[in-house]
């Protein structure tokens, strides 16, 4: 009995699934087929849609990485005298532009002058009584030793009266180098005494000047060798623009930003640079070839993806999903999802849908504009 009951069962499930089986086949697969060719016999009889295009192409692109910086003077003097004395005059402006060699304090030189005229007496001395022993000595009425002894001590003489005549040079305290000059530590009247540990003065050259930038360690090693590359920077002065060029890195990572510095140098006749100030860097790289897009011809998927609406030869749109991460000047650098020459729709979008017919026709943009219309919009 329950056999039979197990049998009769299993017959009415194979009968209800081929009965669902012929009602997909016989009516609601052609009721589908036939949305299909409704819907897309509506598409075809739609009017083309008017959209203005533009060719993709590659183009030179230049990206920059920015960077902190801080200003540093190319070089810094500090001004110490070499003698003892007592200052007796000041010969420069605070804050102004001196010029090397110009005089910037002058050391009492009383006791150095009569030095050296104490020195060159005593050399015109001994110059006289060696030429008078040489005489004798070719007639031997004096030795050799007698000889040689005192052209020992005309040589220990010309010495000391050059050292004499150095220190006396001395007193006046020069400009090591050209740069504008701060402000003195010493008066009138204050002594001094050789290399001192506190400076007269400080001398700081302006121009041109230093920058030194921080990046990270990875960054420079993927960059290779970027000696004498571009360099700009804005300072907090957004019109001072200036242009450099990046002179060296270090050799050594910073441990404890695991960074690495990089100096650029700038010119700066202005002196709107000053040792010390904060300024925002930009780093050029090295200019390469790129498939790129306007921003304004891409939307994006609900997903987030970057997408373009490509036309195609039988004049229909197909979206494309792109793969752009960075950005030149108003366009994406696309890396994956476009070809150079494809057409993508540039005005027009908000009207299109999948398989749309379109009518194209190319965009007149800045790129794309005739030379003598650039021209026209100069004058």
């Amino acid at each position: 009995m329950k056999r039979k009951l197990k049998k009769s069962k299993a017959i009415l499930f194979v009968c209800l699934a081929a009965a669902a089986y012929a009602g997909y086949f016989y009516v609601v697969k052609p009721k589908y087929n036939q949305a299909v060719t409704n819907n897309a016999s509506v598409n075809n009889n739609k009017p083309a849609i008017p959209v203005t295009t533009i060719s993709v192409t590659k183009q030179k692109v230049q990206l920059y990485v920015d960077l902190p910086g801080r200003v540093n003077a190319k070089k810094i003097a500090q001004v110490r005298p070499q003698i003892d004395g007592v200052i007796k005059a000041i010969k420069f402006t605070e804050g102004a532009l001196v010029k090397q060699g110009q005089p910037l304090y002058q050391i009492d030189s009383e006791i150095y002058n009569a030095a050296v005229k104490g020195n060159e007496a005593n050399v015109k001395a001994l110059t006289a009584k060696r030429n008078r022993y040489k005489i004798l000595l070719e007639q031997d009425a004096v030795s050799k030793q007698e000889f040689d002894d005192i052209e020992a001590s005309l040589d220990q003489a010309k010495s000391e009266a050059s050292k004499a005549k150095k220190n006396l040079d001395y007193t006046k305290v020069l400009a090591p180098i050209s740069g504008f000059i701060g402000k003195t530590n010493y008066t009138e009247g204050a002594l001094v005494t050789a290399n001192q540990a506190d400076a007269l003065t400080t001398i700081v050259q302006l121009d041109p000047i230093y920058v030194d930038l921080e990046q990270p360690a990875q960054e420079v090693i993927a960059g290779g060798n970027r000696k004498e590359i571009p360099v700009s920077l804005i300072a907090d002065d957004p019109s001072n623009r200036l242009i450099g060029k990046l002179k060296f890195s270090e050799m050594f990572v910073d441990e404890s930003t695991d960074s690495i510095r990089l100096r650029a140098e700038f010119s700066n006749k202005n002196q709107k640079l000053l040792p010390g100030m904060f300024v925002s860097a930009k780093l050029h790289l090295a200019p390469f070839a790129a498939v790129t897009v306007p921003q304004r011809v891409t939307t994006r998927t609900p997903d987030g993806k970057l997408m373009v609406w490509v036309v195609q030869s039988d004049n229909t749109v197909k979206a494309k999903i792109i793969k752009a991460e960075k950005i030149f000047n108003d366009s994406w650098i696309v890396q994956e999802g476009l070809e150079e020459g494809e057409v993508v729709v540039y005005e027009g979008i908000q009207k299109i849908s999948e398989g749309a017919k379109v009518v194209a026709t190319p965009a007149q943009t800045e790129e794309t504009k005739p030379t003598e219309n650039k021209s026209e919009a100069k004058k």
